[in-house]
């Protein structure tokens, strides 16, 4: 337990990095064109890369801090996505479309969940 509270900002700058490279794979390689909420998702991610590799990088954990309304933001669209799979009859229509449709993510809302939950908690756990 000490070694992550002593590794959180790293862990959860990897955990960011992973996250945009899984969904850069997704997207460019394997050519699933992503959702709305995808993309919701993808706009919260991408710059976690950034702002969590500076504050490791620096040593800041105030901006790490900083991160947490994106973090926010990420989760709350992937819990829906990843809930609306479950229940089909809470997705919104005007999100998805035939050429992207929410249902064939897959698992991929609930990793994303599970990534930004577990960046939120390294961070805010860790009272830097």
């Amino acid at each position: 337990m000490k070694w992550i509270q002593k590794n959180a900002l790293y862990l959860a700058w990897v955990i960011a990095l992973v996250g945009m490279l899984g969904s850069i794979f997704y997207g460019e390689v394997l050519r699933f064109e992503p959702c709305r909420l995808c993309w919701y998702q993808r706009i919260a991610m991408f710059p976690l890369v950034l702002f969590l590799g500076i504050a490791f990088y620096k040593e800041e954990p105030k901006m790490a801090r900083c991160c947490l309304p994106l973090i926010a933001i990420g989760a709350f669209f992937s819990f829906y996505q990843s809930v609306s799979q479950i229940f089909p009859a809470i997705q919104i229509a005007s999100l998805c479309s035939e050429s992207a449709p929410c249902t064939t993510a897959g698992m991929a809302p609930f990793l994303s969940f599970f990534a930004f939950l577990s960046m939120g908690l390294l961070i805010h756990k860790n009272r830097f």
